[in-house]
């Protein structure tokens, strides 16, 4: 006789067996390519969530699979840059791919952010948030950008005269910068990070909640009901810091909603929209965390990272140097207009961008019930789609040599390395309707700290952090410290040795390698002088 419980494990055994044989040989997705165990269920894909290493296994599957892959027995990826307008773009009367409803974080659902708005409410707080993004309303903010800018030298140029061969992480630093900005321009008040030396509780509570948010949404994906299972066995203080982030904004918005800022800030027409009776408070207040967190946390990654790779390649570091050091002849030359005149650094950040994109993973988006047209393929309705920026941005299919960073494939050298690169496959701010609306701005203040920066002081990183940039992805990169030492810059010294660097650039490929090992060792000796 059969036990109970031995003819359950049997059924259960058989269902699972027939939903993977299903997966793998019924499914309206069998024809696209990728490894058997993550076609044939859903538990490999969300795992490598949980993990934080997803897309570095979707990358590789790229490499062996192709420009599409699939990735979960829902789920396809894709390389090809086509899939930017097929997926993200403007669908003109057909319905768009809707966000994946796994990643929906916000608290109260009747009142969306932006990002998870549908597309009427978010076409309302695009138009309203527009007015703060103008070039108008950038020159306003541009005293209180330079502002926080200068109290960032201020505390680096303390740190430069301690001389601790120990250094100080500048990952640290730069949060500190963007998240007072971000502070001031939403809410017409710093975090008080550069101040007091330290993050605010906001701030260190919004990076748990950023990677509670990715599990949640993993589970999600796997059964909704088993989200709300496991959301009880996170940790209470886990728990507390998300609510803590929604409390906090309500308390600045409401504080920002009796002020009148002389300049154009982010919530001026949004607030202005709500005392019109156009838009519920509740509406303005849901905005608060998503402006706080993409206004800061991806500018301070893309620095982050933009400050590894421009001090593990001495060549693009000489020329970035020489070219703020020769264009500016005092700090107070460096404004939002001056520094559009730098064109390497504008390469560099491109290139930046590309190595290590602050939003790496995945957006998913879920086709409309009809399905969709996707780089010439008809995907069914319900499936999820969507690009891994890391995979993007390094498959072969797109850059040539896309594990070398180079800033000169941005610019029109005429060098056939770079003569391929699809530079379209570039989109790090996303794409289409619902692409970041703050990407000018970004751009702005990561070339005014980076140049305000380089300008002041030379940079060198500690020894042992060749692999820094070996992390996880939670949504946004997980940062280690990057620890760096500073020494304030010398402008009398210092000129000869920057002009040495920029004739060296100037020479062929080869004799750069050549030359650029002893100038270096000969430039350490000057400085010991």
């Amino acid at each position: 006789m059969f036990s109970p419980l031995l003819v359950a494990g049997g059924l259960i055994a058989l269902f699972a067996l027939s939903v993977v044989f299903y997966n793998l040989f019924l499914h309206p997705l069998r024809k696209y390519p990728g490894p058997w165990y993550a076609r044939a269920t859903i538990f490999w894909s969300q795992y490598h969530s949980f993990k934080g290493d997803l897309t570095f296994h979707v990358h590789a599957f790229h490499q062996k699979y192709g420009p599409v892959v699939r990735v979960a027995p829902n789920e396809l990826v894709y390389t090809d840059p086509q899939a930017w307008k097929d997926i993200y773009g403007h669908r003109n009367g057909v319905p768009e791919n809707e966000k994946d409803p796994a990643n929906n974080a916000d608290p109260d659902p009747a009142h969306l952010s932006i990002i998870r708005a549908d597309r009427q409410h978010h076409s309302k707080l695009r138009r309203l948030l527009s007015h703060a993004f103008s070039e108008k309303s950038m020159q306003s903010q541009e005293p209180v950008i330079k502002s926080y800018i200068d109290l960032l030298i201020e505390r680096l140029r303390k740190t430069a005269e301690k001389g601790d061969p120990q250094g100080t992480d500048i990952v640290r630093w730069y949060n500190f910068t963007t998240f007072d900005i971000i502070g001031h321009l939403a809410f017409a008040e710093s975090f008080g990070c550069l101040a007091n030396c330290e993050y605010h509780p906001w701030i260190e509570a919004m990076f748990s909640a950023i990677k509670y948010g990715v599990m949640m949404a993993a589970l999600r994906r796997v059964q909704d009901n088993l989200a709300g299972i496991v959301v009880n066995l996170i940790p209470e203080r886990i728990r507390k810091q998300r609510a803590e982030i929604f409390s906090v904004t309500d308390e600045l918005v409401l504080r920002r909603r009796e002020t009148a800022p002389a300049y154009t800030d982010f919530l001026t027409h949004l607030v202005q929209a709500e005392k019109d009776g156009k838009l519920e408070l509740a509406d303005v207040i849901a905005q608060g965390p998503v402006i706080v967190v993409a206004g800061s946390e991806t500018t301070a990654t893309l620095l982050s990272g933009g400050t590894f790779y421009l001090l593990t390649h001495p060549l693009v570091y000489a020329r970035v140097v020489d070219e703020i050091r020769t264009h500016f002849k005092d700090q107070s030359e460096i404004t939002l207009a001056s520094i559009t005149g730098l064109k390497y650094l504008l390469a560099f950040f491109d290139e930046a961008l590309r190595m290590y994109p602050p939003a790496g993973a995945n957006q998913a988006r879920v086709t409309p019930p009809q399905g969709a047209q996707i780089c010439g393929e008809w995907v069914p309705g319900g499936t999820f789609v969507g690009i891994h920026q890391y995979a993007q941005f390094r498959s072969p299919r797109n850059f040539s040599e896309p594990d070398v960073f180079a800033p000169e494939r941005w610019m029109e050298t005429g060098d056939p390395r770079w003569e391929g690169d699809r530079r379209d496959a570039l989109q790090p701010f996303s794409f289409g309707p619902r692409n970041c609306i703050g990407r000018n701005l970004a751009y702005v203040e990561m070339r005014l700290i980076l140049a305000t920066i380089l300008w002041n002081f030379d940079m060198e990183i500690v020894p042992g952090q060749d692999r820094w940039s070996d992390q996880k992805i939670f949504a946004v990169w997980e940062k280690s410290p990057l620890m760096l030492v500073f020494d304030i810059h010398d402008l009398l010294v210092n000129a000869g040795i920057h002009n040495a660097a920029g004739s060296i650039r100037h020479l062929p490929h080869f004799l750069q390698q050549f030359l650029t090992e002893p100038f270096h060792a000969l430039v350490d000796k000057l400085l010991q002088l």
